[in-house]
């Protein structure tokens, strides 16, 4: 195992913060200049270089890690940006919204041309593959929705899942970017009024090819929502990965920090907004402890909060990764997959991708968190603008699929 393997949890230790502040006489209130900038090297500087900007990072090729990957290329395959493995009845869930349509329509990153929206829901068979390479699939429809304009649409940024009857019905929680209308249902200014974002509950059987709708929830606080966690009885929680829907504040959100979370409490139908200000999250998780990780497309910060009375999460501890993370996922086993990006990109086009594998030990105190590279791809064959990453703990393969990557990807162990 090299040191690129394994990221330690803090780049900054105590020893080198008592020297930094060392330089600084006993009797004197201010800094030097030399002191100033030095802190601000340790603490903004260095961080924006190495982790934002990614100046000087090592890429390994692909051919280095122990896997066999190919493409999974095909029109519904497309720009799928988010999935959910059913590794019981071995169905992978994949939100595809096709690259050329996120080009379009993409709120976050203040594309409204909603004609071009296209997105739709595919269920994966991942133990029956057919002759072309691919695997039996079909898209899921949704129904029941209503009869308003734009009900029924959907333009899926994240979505979670719960498991009913045993695991044969899957309740959707979707996060859905919609178009804008008014009362009347007439289509109004997306560039001025941005996204209708809503949060979609559809239910599912196995093996269906319509999924039936059940709830839509709405609220202001929701601006930009861009992943979503579901908590248990009917609360979630999800990440607004920009302040507002304003152009100026969101070019300065990298800066600044203006990403939140909102959670959902249904008891009360309220929406509580963290007071935090979170760098760009990407995909969130709840991990097995209830709590909720959020990674940054910014630094290299893995947030873990959780929630507390009243209903308001609280940052509890902060994993280094030494890379941004655009997003996380669970496995069955309960180790985290995050995909990493070389640098601040927030469509994944301009940067490499490598994947973590990142274990959690609490037998003993203090819980340690231990990222380990699983892979990195320096020439882009198999890894390009990955955001979301599933790992098969019966086969140990691993599904990769992205919002700007015009197909998926499966790695086997060699």
């Amino acid at each position: 195992m090299t040191r690129d393997d394994i990221t330690g949890l803090s780049d900054c230790s105590y020893q080198q913060l008592r020297g930094i502040f060392s330089v600084r006489k006993p009797e004197k209130r201010t800094g030097s200049p030399s002191t100033v900038l030095a802190v601000a090297y340790q603490w903004w500087l260095k961080n924006l270089l190495f982790v934002t900007f990614g100046l000087g990072r090592v890429i390994q090729p692909i051919e280095k890690f122990p896997y066999k990957c190919r493409r999974l290329e095909h029109k519904s395959l497309d720009g799928c940006g988010a999935m959910w493995l059913d590794e019981k009845y071995r169905v992978l869930y994949a939100a595809c919204t096709g690259v050329a349509a996120r080009d379009e329509w993409n709120p976050s990153l203040s594309k409204f041309n909603y004609t071009g929206r296209r997105s739709r829901m595919m269920a994966i068979y991942i133990d029956e593959p057919l002759k072309n390479g691919l695997f039996k699939m079909h898209p899921i429809l949704p129904t029941d929705y209503g009869a308003k304009p734009g009900d029924g649409k959907l333009d899926i940024a994240d979505f979670d899942v719960e498991l009913l009857d045993y695991g044969s019905t899957h309740r959707f929680w979707l996060v859905n970017q919609r178009a804008p209308y008014d009362a009347n249902g007439t289509m109004l200014d997306a560039n001025k009024y941005g996204a209708n974002t809503t949060v979609d509950v559809y239910e599912h059987r196995k093996g269906d090819k319509k999924m039936k709708f059940v709830a839509s929830g709405w609220s202001p606080n929701m601006h930009s929502a861009n992943s979503i966690a579901v908590m248990g009885s009917n609360n979630f929680v999800v990440s607004n990965d920009r302040s507002s829907q304003l152009e100026l504040t969101k070019r300065l959100d990298p800066i600044l920090g203006g990403g939140s979370l909102v959670y959902h409490d249904d008891w009360w139908d309220n929406y509580r907004v963290t007071k935090a200000k979170l760098p760009v999250p990407g995909a969130l998780v709840r991990g097995l402890d209830d709590r909720i990780y959020v990674p940054s497309l910014v630094d290299d910060k893995i947030r873990v909060f959780e929630l507390q009375d009243p209903a308001e999460f609280k940052q509890k501890h902060a994993i280094s990764m030494a890379m941004p993370i655009a997003g996380l996922t669970l496995d069955s086993k309960g180790d985290f997959w995050a995909v990493g990006r070389s640098k601040y990109d927030p469509t994944g086009r301009s940067s490499t991708n490598a994947i973590f594998k990142i274990e959690k030990f609490e037998k003993k105190l203090p819980i340690r968190f231990v990222p380990r590279k699983m892979l990195e791809d320096k020439e882009k064959k198999f890894l390009s603008g990955v955001s979301v990453a599933r790992h098969d703990v019966k086969t140990k393969r691993l599904f990769f699929g992205g919002s700007h990557m015009p197909f998926m990807s499966v790695c086997e162990r060699r």
